[in-house]
């Protein structure tokens, strides 16, 4: 008879698990309109993905959708390349399609290194979906793992979108940034059902270490505090995640909201702010975020840049035009009107430039594509200082340190235009304005607070403008 032998039997919970996850399949099939599209699963080769593998597996046989298997090396583990073997080993046994990719982290100091990993590995996803041409994503998430985001996104203090956690399929993913749909088809199953099922089936895969590492928050929640919170609340992760769905309801009747208002409100790809004004400080910033999202942020604003938003944008005086860096986007005020402003053309000035300050409101700078603004306020830099003083604009080189507010220590740039969302490739030119060789304000950012208290001083604000000419200095 040889040295074969049939697999056990599957038991009750695979056929649950597998049974939950091919209606929900459908469900997410429903929502994707290329007709006979193919499908991609992200695959670690975790407990999770190596299930779900199978039962796609499984479904491809039944269908004729084409089946990948898509893995992406970190290089994080010393395994990653066995990892990478198997993982492509156990497609081929399963007559899947397997590619791969290999990333290095972007600034996991800035992001911390689940952060980076976890935006690299969906922008290195995204990016394989459009070579193979892929319209469809699945990740193997489950019920566990929703019950971890939103704690991990109470802990945070997120509002409704990061409490609604993860949705069972999205047209949209912040992070992959192109048209694809994202499917959840395990979010309604519990990791002890699919460690079952794995069991159950003889699903190889792999053990990552360091998902043992309570120093990742994830991990901690996960081995430490979900199961005390399930001693004394049972069953506590179907409930949060029951939760999570009610909060997903209220997003999206916001999001409803929002489209009412930015409809009202829209002046082309612009926001008219006379309209804005009008209407409550909870809608306007439901409506900020709302638009922000359709014009391409890179992540959703948190509550303080909301706020300086609405005020060095919305209650600016008639006259100003100042700019704000948010979400990887330059938001500026032109005509009564927010808009996306165009990027600078060419590159940015390499040396120091020169200025003479001799009390006028507005100092234009072609060089720097851009213009500073000296608005007389409460506190400032003195007008004598700045009268006798030398100015001079200036590239970044590095390690240069700003205080963003009296009584906090000093940040890095680097750090604190991270913090703003300052996208890399506008940072360069983002000049800074140093006073007797004193760095006093980096624009995108602000001045700094120890140059700045002199009662009826004044406040420097950069205004970007591509295309600037200059009207002297």
């Amino acid at each position: 008879m040889g040295n074969s032998r049939k697999s056990p039997p599957p038991n009750k919970a695979a056929h649950t698990v597998a049974a939950r996850c091919e209606r929900a399949l459908e469900a997410i099939l429903a929502r994707v309109v290329v007709s006979g599209g193919a499908i991609a699963l992200a695959y670690s080769g975790g407990l999770d993905s190596a299930l779900l593998l199978r039962l796609l597996a499984d479904h491809g046989r039944r269908s004729v959708r084409p089946l990948f298997a898509f893995h992406v090396h970190h290089g994080l583990s010393p395994n990653a390349d066995d990892w990478l073997t198997h993982c492509a080993q156990q497609a081929a046994a399963l007559g899947v399609v397997f590619d791969s990719a290999r990333i290095a982290l972007p600034d996991p100091a800035s992001h911390g290194v689940e952060q980076a990993a976890r935006m690299a590995r969906y922008r290195a996803l995204g990016d394989l979906c459009d070579k193979h041409r892929v319209p469809l994503l699945l990740t193997a998430h489950h019920q566990d793992d929703q019950s971890e985001t939103v704690l991990l996104q109470l802990f945070r203090g997120a509002g409704m979108q990061g409490l609604s956690g993860m949705a069972g399929v999205a047209d949209a993913h912040a992070l992959l940034g192109r048209d694809l749909v994202l499917g959840r088809p395990l979010l309604e199953c519990r990791r002890s059902e699919l460690q079952q099922a794995a069991a159950a089936l003889g699903v190889a895969y792999i053990d990552d270490e360091s998902n043992a590492d309570v120093r990742y928050r994830r991990n901690a929640i996960r081995q430490e505090i979900m199961p005390l919170i399930e001693q004394h609340f049972p069953g506590a992760a179907g409930t949060i995640a029951r939760s999570s769905r009610h909060w997903q309801a209220a997003r999206q009747l916001q999001d409803e909201l929002a489209a009412i208002d930015l409809a009202h409100c829209a002046d082309g790809p612009a926001l008219r702010l006379d309209r804005v004004s009008g209407l409550s400080l909870a809608r306007i910033d439901n409506l900020l975020r709302y638009w922000l999202a359709g014009q391409g942020a890179q992540q959703a604003p948190s509550e303080a840049q909301l706020r300086q938003l609405r005020q060095q944008l919305t209650q600016a005086a008639g006259g100003a035009h100042p700019s704000l860096e948010m979400g990887g986007l330059r938001l500026q005020r032109q005509g009564g009107r927010l808009v996306v402003a165009a990027e600078p053309d060419g590159p940015p000035p390499l040396g120091a430039l020169g200025l003479r300050w001799r009390g006028e409101q507005r100092i234009a700078v072609p060089e720097w594509q851009g213009a500073l603004l000296f608005e007389p306020g409460t506190s400032g830099i003195s007008p004598e200082r700045l009268l006798a003083g030398v100015l001079s604009l200036r590239p970044r080189a590095s390690g240069e340190r700003l205080v963003p507010a009296m009584g906090r220590p000093s940040r890095s740039l680097k750090n604190l235009y991270q913090e703003a969302g300052v996208a890399a490739q506008r940072r360069p030119w983002l000049p800074l304005l140093y006073l007797d060789e004193v760095l006093v304000f980096a624009a995108g950012l602000g001045m700094d607070a120890r140059h700045a208290g002199a009662r009826g001083g004044i406040r420097l604000v950069w205004q970007s403008e591509p295309g600037l000419e200059s009207t002297g200095r």
